[in-house]
């Protein structure tokens, strides 16, 4: 039998012929995935000319001492006047109780009502000056005595503030 239908078979390819264009060749895929790599580049590239801004952590510094303590009175004219006077201070929030007397120092007239739920950390055998470093509301360092200070107070807050 000869006529059109036996010309459209003849004239089609056997199934193993066909290729799907789904089927790249692995030239054409490499020179796609390097495109994606290019694009993402780019794309990382402007994004890190105007990074989000990062959420800063709230860094307070809570200072406890007494008026009759040498080594409270010593660091509070010494390290805590020349913190104070620092770039990292402006950078904090700094809250301070002080009492007269070394005795007094848990009592609730020295502590303003709403840092009062700190003090429970607080151990009578704790000596002073003591610190703690308070990050969102979590204390994240609690020291005391002089040499706290600058071995663990002090770089514990500057490294909130990198």
């Amino acid at each position: 039998m000869h006529g059109p239908a036996t010309e459209i078979v003849t004239g089609m390819k056997a199934v193993t012929d066909i290729r799907s264009d789904r089927c790249r060749s692995l030239g054409h895929r490499l020179i796609l995935f390097g495109a994606i790599i290019v694009i993402g580049t780019v794309t990382m590239a402007a994004w890190n000319r105007y990074p989000a801004r990062e959420h800063r952590p709230d860094v307070t510094l809570l200072y406890i001492g007494a008026e009759d303590c040498a080594p409270c009175r010593a660091w509070r004219k010494g390290d805590g006047a020349a913190f104070r006077a620092s770039a990292d201070f402006t950078q904090i929030t700094y809250r301070e109780v002080s009492s007269p007397h070394l005795e007094e120092v848990l009592n609730d007239a020295s502590w303003p009502e709403d840092i009062r739920d700190y003090r429970g950390r607080i151990r009578r055998s704790d000596g002073v000056p003591l610190w703690l470093v308070i990050v969102d509301r979590i204390v994240v360092e609690q020291q005391f005595g002089t040499a706290a200070w600058q071995q663990r107070v002090l770089p514990t807050v500057k490294s909130y503030l990198r």
